[in-house]
């Protein structure tokens, strides 16, 4: 998993002063699957550096682990772009008055 998340230190709230996690790869590179994110304390983090640094044999037990489940990407809205929806309607609203208009003009 460390390949998919990393762990940044969270400057966002003062009061918080924690960690956050983050995506690595772009959402639409994450494969659907069931990923475990594991959380450390303070020394836990400092102690997963170093395993991670060194490559020993044994990692630091995490304070607990959540589980996210990531469906996959999909894609939404319509199969063509709103652009040209918008363009056709305009050019049926155009023509439907200058019908009538000529219809009036006569």
């Amino acid at each position: 998993n460390h390949l998919l998340f990393r762990t940044l230190s969270s400057g966002i709230n003062a009061e918080y002063g924690g960690y956050m996690v983050t995506l690595v790869k772009e959402h639409s590179a994450l494969p659907a699957s069931a990923y475990t994110v594991d959380l450390y304390d303070e020394s836990g983090i400092a102690a997963y550096k170093n395993h991670d640094k060194e490559s020993s044999a044994e990692a630091p037990a995490p304070i607990h682990s959540v589980t996210v489940n990531h469906p996959g990407v999909s894609k939404e809205g319509l199969p063509i772009q709103t652009e040209f929806i918008v363009m056709v309607a305009s050019l049926l609203v155009w023509w439907g008055a200058n019908s009538v208009k000529a219809k009036i003009s006569e």
